[in-house]
């Protein structure tokens, strides 16, 4: 097969990986559901009810962002997955640049938000007003290039 196709850029990784070596802050918890949705790596966690628990999505204070997706395996098979089981003790990243998913398009220095039943991550311009069911996160934007909806964006995270 001959090639058609050059990419100007290269992949920039795998969803909850770090982009860069910058500055990070990861503290470990045991990941709890919402309702329905289970657990998984690049979405946002909060306080749970015990000290050392973090809830998908949710109202409470800010977690972090679950990372390492290459640490975790399914029970069943061994094979690598980016969805973890209720109760799992997961790596919630408080600062640094991660690679998440975008539930809409983004553009850099957009303000970081996220789905409180999902914990799914999107954006919005700075100064704008947080849509109902989602909440902002603490200390966040998007960096360095665009994403369109469903793309990886590059996710700032500081104290």
């Amino acid at each position: 097969m001959v090639q058609t196709k050059v990419n100007i850029a290269q992949a920039i990784g795998v969803p909850g990986e770090f982009y860069d070596d910058s500055p990070r802050r990861v503290a470990p918890y045991i990941l709890r559901k919402n309702g329905d949705n289970i657990p998984a790596v690049a979405l946002v966690f909060t306080a749970g009810t015990a000290d050392n628990e973090a809830v998908l999505g949710g109202t409470g204070a800010f977690r972090g962002i679950c990372v390492g997706p290459k640490q975790y395996a399914n029970y069943m098979n061994l094979e690598p997955t980016m969805t973890l089981p209720d109760g799992t003790i997961g790596q919630l990243a408080t600062m640094g640049h991660i690679l998440v998913t975008v539930a809409n398009a983004v553009t850099p220095d957009n303000v970081a938000i996220y789905n409180t039943t999902t914990g799914a991550i999107s954006g919005m311009a700075a100064g704008g007003t947080v849509p109902e069911g989602s909440a902002a996160i603490p200390n966040s934007k998007f960096i360095f290039r665009s994403a369109a909806a469903g793309e990886t964006a590059i996710l700032e995270l500081t104290d």
